[in-house]
């Protein structure tokens, strides 16, 4: 028996390309590290140049303190490192990188050289390693701070080499390095080449919101949601939420930063997504660049090789804390809820010029209800009595799904286009997609949000649609949509304050689940208790459902609590229960609300009206459709030539 080692310790050069490996996984991994020790050494101006995506060069030079001929070298031994000196300082990680596996793990796959000078001496040092090994060490007149060149990255390992995407691509993932960095610090210059082609030149500014306009486009500003600085238990968030009218089909703008560091934590990106679950379609993400400050104590950064994870002392704390900051900011209320109308059968009553403030206009102050349109509570018009007073409706009461239709009062109305078909045969001959909906229907403004209870109510289209007319233009309501979003906000506040009226079944059902499905039904037994569940074990794995929820009754009981139970196999903290029902509900929502091809009265618009303007969140329906849409006057006056 040979009873030989066959346990060996690994040559310092292999034990260097296998920690490379977890470090630099492309040209932005290796870039990442090199941006965060510029800005860990204080620097104001940051350069970085590119070749073919990173992969033939990056070279990033600073402004920052630099480094003497020791610390240089000492700089590529294996976790050497300045910013921790004990175990105390790693519970309490206050700077960017910290291990001190960067700059060895990249010498050891590349060609380097670092070239540095530190601050106040004459002369500053040159280092030259390739492939992990030190070819050069030389003093020499350089500028203040550091520049560290990298070329030929993975020259010695081919098989990762091949494993490069294309150029483009690599260079794309460089980019968002650098956009999350220049996020992050707005204080600092940023500028980034790609061959001789400058992609970012970002000069510093003391305003993120300045910054952040740079990265995310200034078409997005008017959508971005600003977060007031809000704080529990010492965790602090701020920045900005894009509102649900500013999607992308991926997550690149999406910047979530922790004590200034860039992550891509799960938790986090769950707290956020089930914010904005109720208000995107499928497969459309949001835009937010929000910055949580969290005591350094309560946050471990050493979790992950590219430091691109957290892991928080208080998981649960953070999570609800973000995603109710999150989810007050999009379901705001609104304010000032004021109906203006006016009277079909009299003469006309002029709209203030867009961008007028109402107060001097119909129904302000200091002016009396006769000279004003006809007010009506929450919504709708109603023509004006005999004798010219106004006449005054109750709202009515919930809106009922089927309601007779309604005539266009108004001769604006009656030249519309009907049934999706354009009046004017010439516009109707355009070829499909010619006619620019998306430039002439937009989404209102976030920042001054349309208040329909303030609007004029001009009458309903193809049974679909009602319309508005409002300062900023017309406003075109799905009605289904705005009574679903309605719906909506209405079961889900019944279930997540645990004011649920529940119906018993007059014969009960029986529903069998798997062992594993039981033993997570009777962990949360309580929870769906609670929820308006009610249910009695019969048997291993049999139940009885005696009791469920109201806004269930008419539906498949048993199916809802299977589909309650085959949630739960992916419920994990801090994920709540009511979370796994909003599926469910917004299903419901759907059944409930009145339809497109239901006519509505007046009084039940103005029912409506009330409902959707004290409704939060009221941007898109709980599939993500949008509730309403602009179109101002811009487009019209175009088309006429004016």
């Amino acid at each position: 028996m040979d009873s030989a080692s066959r346990i060996r310790v690994l040559p310092e050069n292999l034990a260097n390309k296998i920690a490379a490996g977890e470090v630099v996984q492309r040209p932005a991994s290796a870039l990442k590290e090199l941006v965060e020790n510029s800005l860990d050494a204080g620097a104001r101006s940051i350069l970085v140049d590119l070749e073919s995506g990173g992969a033939r060069r990056i070279r990033v030079r600073d402004d920052g303190e630099g480094m003497g001929r020791d610390d240089a070298l000492l700089a590529f031994e294996r976790h050497a490192t300045s910013k921790i000196s004990s175990e105390k300082d790693l519970h309490a990680v206050v700077t960017l990188g910290f291990r001190g596996e960067a700059l060895p793990s990249i010498a050891a796959v590349s060609k380097v050289v670092l070239t540095t000078r530190r601050r106040g001496e004459p002369l500053g040092s040159e280092v030259r390693i390739e492939g992990g090994r030190v070819i050069r060490v030389v003093e020499m007149g350089a500028p203040e701070g550091t520049e560290i060149d990298i070329r030929s990255l993975f020259f010695n390992v081919p098989a990762r080499r091949k494993f490069l995407k294309t150029k483009n691509t690599e260079f794309s993932r460089c980019i968002e390095v650098v956009s999350r960095a220049a996020m992050a610090h707005p204080g600092t210059e940023f500028v980034l080449r790609h061959g001789d082609r400058t992609v970012l030149d970002l000069k510093p500014t003391q305003k993120r919101l300045e910054r952040a306009a740079e990265l995310l486009g200034k078409d997005s500003l008017p959508h971005l949601i600003e977060m007031p600085e809000a704080e529990r238990d010492g965790i602090r968030l701020g920045g900005w939420a894009g509102a649900p009218t500013l999607t992308r089909s991926n997550r690149d703008s999406q910047y979530f930063f922790v004590n200034g560091r860039p992550v891509r934590d799960r938790l986090l990106v769950h707290a956020i997504s089930q914010a904005y679950r109720s208000f995107l379609p499928g497969g459309r993400h949001p835009v937010f660049a929000l910055f949580l400050d969290i005591p350094h104590e309560e946050v471990d950064v050493n979790v992950h090789p590219a430091k691109e994870e957290v892991r928080f002392r208080r998981g649960g704390a953070v999570h609800d804390f973000v995603y109710e900051s999150v989810m007050s900011r999009l379901g705001s209320p609104s304010r000032r809820p004021r109906l203006i109308l006016h009277k079909p059968n009299g003469p006309e009553t002029p709209m203030p010029p867009p961008g007028a403030s109402r107060a001097g206009g119909f129904g302000g102050p200091g002016q009396g209800l006769g000279r004003g349109p006809a007010l009506l509570r929450g919504g709708g018009y109603i023509p004006r009595m005999d004798g010219g007073t106004e006449t005054r409706v109750q709202a009515a009461g919930p809106l009922p799904v089927v309601a007779a239709g309604i005539q266009p009062l108004d001769a604006e109305i009656e030249n519309l286009p009907v049934n999706g078909e354009a009046a004017d045969p010439a516009i109707r001959q355009l070829p499909h997609g010619s006619f620019p909906l998306d430039k002439v229907l937009v989404p209102p403004d976030p920042s001054c949000p349309i208040r329909l209870s303030e609007c004029r109510y001009m009458g309903q289209w193809a049974q679909c649609f009602l319309l508005f007319e409002s300062d900023q233009g017309l406003v075109f309501v799905d009605q289904h949509a705005a009574h679903e979003r309605v719906l909506y906000n209405r079961f889900r506040d019944q279930f997540r304050t645990g004011v649920v009226e529940r119906q018993a079944a007059l014969v009960p059902q029986t529903i069998t689940l798997r062992p594993e499905e039981a033993l997570r039904l009777d962990e949360h037994a309580e929870t769906l208790e609670r929820s308006g569940f009610e249910l009695e074990s019969v048997g291993v794995g049999e139940y009885l459902v005696r009791a469920v929820p109201a806004l269930l009754a008419d539906r498949d009981p048993a199916g809802a609590v299977r589909r309650v139970v085959e949630g739960l196999a992916d419920l994990d903290e801090p994920m709540s229960f009511p979370d796994l029902i909003d599926g469910i509900i917004a299903r419901m929502s759907c059944k409930g609300a009145i339809k497109a091809a239901h006519s509505l009265h007046p009084e039940e618009v103005a029912s409506l009206v009330e409902e959707i303007d004290k409704t939060p969140g009221r941007w898109t329906c709980p599939h993500g459709r949008p509730i309403m849409l602009l179109m101002t006057e811009g487009p019209v006056r175009r088309k006429f030539l004016r």
